[in-house]
Parts: structure tokens; C-alpha cells; sequence
């Protein structure tokens, strides 16, 4: 592959979670479906990294509000929501490090899990949507709806497909809150939370980051600015289209997709394992997996050969039997040669 062609997947790959990771369509099943298409395998540090520009993008266009936050505290409005926003923080993180880090609930990012969450949170959306509107909506944050909504996070960090923006905003609709509320609290609340898991996930592959290859560096740098830049724009359309709709034509998109994703997943079972965990024998290169012990046929012999290295196994030579039809038994079966030519096998 030319550097160019690579260069181009790179930038694909940054516009996918630019535009998928705050629409409630999920950005993990987008990028599997990428990296599949596009007939590359990026390393999991490299999706860590470009997630966190779609979360500076965020930063970015709430950055005003965040510092009238701060610099009003005095406000008992703005003292109370950043106390609830740091409390669905909380809740995420520590019930979710222990659910996700600890426990290891959490199902794999492999394409047959995504398409179901997919497709269930479709069917979520089209039933909220249903039954929100006869509810009291509100903009006011409670701190129940607080709290459900960092526990609404931990479900899409435990059910790779499911979305946290959909997540989160969905249980604020359900709580009855009004659309732009609800999506404004779960960019906020994602801020922290994104932050914070990213960082933990670069932790984690530091020695990728500190020792990869220039090559792998400016991938990541290409990634993450190209998606900062996307979700700008895909965030502030949003903000903006949440105004006067509802989030039916999401929930109908993600319903095609999962369902499509299933049915081509029951015609093909091998698509089920595209994803990030792969079996451990499909990585390791076959000079470096343990040879399987098997049963030597009775007519073969295991002579060790002179020319034959030390990390070499012996090699096995056919026998020729003793002719059964002479009735000497003065006639011996031939002596096998141990001089055995390097083609002989």
C-alpha cells in the first residue's frame, strides 16, 4: 500500500468517529465497519487518541459556558449543576472502573455484540420518543435524573454499540426533560468522563505511544486532528437540529443498520469475529506456536539425522516391512539409513 492510500484511510477513519462519536448512532460499530472496509486493522491506542480530539471539539464549543460556570459559583443555580455534573462524573467512574476494570463486564468490540446493541437502541429511541411527549418536560437537572444519567454512561461503556450520547440523552427524555437540556447535560457530563477514559486507555498503551513507530505517531496526530475538526461542526449541527426534532431518523438508521449488520452476519458467521479481540491463535505467527503433539503411524520410525540442526525435531522415515510372504526367517528387514538427504521428509 502507497503512503498516499494510507494517508486517505487515516483521514476516513478521523471523519468516522468525528461524526459518529456524539451522534446517538454509536462511533465504536462505525469504526469497525471502517477499519473492515477500508481492509485495515489500526492499533486500539490509535482509536483511543482520536477520540479524545472529538472530546477537545466539545470542550471547545462549551468552553464559555464551562468558565461562567466556575466564575458564578457564588449562584446557587450554577454551584448546583456542577455539582451534579461531578456527581454523574462520580458515579460513572467508579462504578464503571469497577464494573468494566475490575470485574470485566463488559462484552468485546466485535461486530455480532455492536449490531445487537445497535439495533435494541434503536428500538429504545422510537419507544422514548413515543412516551416522552405526554410527559412534564423540563430543563431543570434533579439529581436523580443526575445520577441515572452517569449509570445511563456505565451501560454504554459495558455494551460496546450502544452510544453514550444516546445513552444519556435518552434517559434524560425518559425523565422528561426537554431535548436541548438533556443533550447539553450529556456533552458536559462527557467531557470528564471521555477525558478521564481516554487518559486511562493511553496509560494503558503508554509504551505504543512512547515507543511506536514515527509512522504510528503521525497517524495518530493526522486522526486526531481530522476528527477534532469533524465533530466540531457534527456538534454544533446538532445542538441546533435538536431544536425542532426528535431523534426518530436516528433511531430508524440504527434499526437498519443493526438489522442489517444481523442478516449479514447469519449469511456469513465469519463477519461475527471482525473486531478488536481476536483469537490468540490468529496472532501469533505459526513459527511461533508450540507444535502439537500427534501419533507417529506405526510404520514410521523416528531416526535422528546428522544433518539435521539441534532445534530441529527429528525426522520421521517410512519403514519398508519385511516381506511376510518369504518364510525364511534368516531374511531381515532392510537397515534404514541414517544418512538421510535434507529433502527427505
Amino acid at each position: 500500500m502507497d503512503l498516499l492510500t494510507h494517508y486517505f484511510q487515516i483521514v476516513l477513519l478521523g471523519i468516522v468517529e468525528g461524526v459518529t462519536e456524539f451522534l446517538p448512532i454509536s462511533s465504536t460499530g462505525h469504526l469497525l465497519i471502517a477499519e473492515h472496509l477500508l481492509g485495515t486493522n489500526e492499533p486500539d491506542v490509535f482509536n483511543v487518541v482520536i477520540q479524545a480530539g472529538a472530546i477537545l471539539a466539545v470542550l471547545f464549543i462549551y468552553w464559555h459556558q464551562i468558565m461562567d460556570l466556575i466564575s458564578n459559583l457564588d449562584r446557587p443555580e450554577a454551584r448546583d449543576y456542577l455539582f451534579k455534573l461531578a456527581g454523574a462524573f462520580v458515579i460513572t467512574g467508579i462504578i464503571g472502573y469497577v464494573l468494566t476494570h475490575t470485574l470485566h463486564l463488559k462484552l468485546p468490540e466485535t461486530l455480532a455484540p455492536v449490531a445487537w446493541a445497535t439495533l435494541i437502541g434503536g428500538l429504545v429511541i422510537f419507544t422514548i420518543e413515543l412516551f416522552a411527549k405526554n410527559l412534564y418536560q423540563h430543563e431543570d437537572v434533579s439529581w436523580p435524573e443526575a445520577i441515572l444519567i452517569g449509570l445511563a454512561q456505565i451501560v454504554a461503556g459495558i455494551f460496546p454499540g450502544t452510544s453514550r450520547s444516546g445513552a444519556t440523552i435518552m434517559t434524560g427524555l425518559a425523565m422528561g426533560m426537554k431535548r436541548p437540556a438533556a443533550t447539553e447535560f450529556s456533552f458536559l457530563v462527557g467531557i470528564p468522563t471521555m477525558f478521564a477514559a481516554s487518559g486511562l486507555e493511553m496509560v494503558k498503551y503508554r509504551k505504543e505511544l512512547t515507543s511506536g513507530s514515527h509512522q504510528l505517531l503521525i497517524d495518530i496526530a493526522l486522526g486526531f486532528v481530522i476528527s477534532a475538526v469533524v465533530a466540531f461542526f457534527v456538534v454544533k449541527w446538532l445542538l441546533r437540529f435538536v431544536q425542532s426534532h426528535t431523534f426518530n431518523g436516528f433511531a430508524i438508521y440504527r434499526v437498519l443498520l443493526g438489522g442489517g449488520l444481523l442478516i449479514a452476519i447469519a449469511l456469513h458467521p465469519s463477519l461475527s469475529a471482525i473486531g478488536k479481540e481476536e483469537p490468540i491463535k490468529a496472532i501469533i505467527a505459526p513459527a511461533q506456536m508450540e507444535p502439537t503433539s500427534a501419533a507417529v503411524p506405526p510404520t514410521n520410525v523416528v531416526v535422528p539425522s546428522p544433518e539435521t540442526p539441534a532445534h530441529e525435531p527429528p525426522r520421521a522415515l517410512p519403514v519398508t516391512p519385511a516381506d511376510t510372504t518369504n518364510t525364511d526367517s534368516s531374511m531381515a528387514p532392510p537397515a534404514v539409513s541414517t544418512n538421510v538427504p535434507a529433502s527427505q521428509n
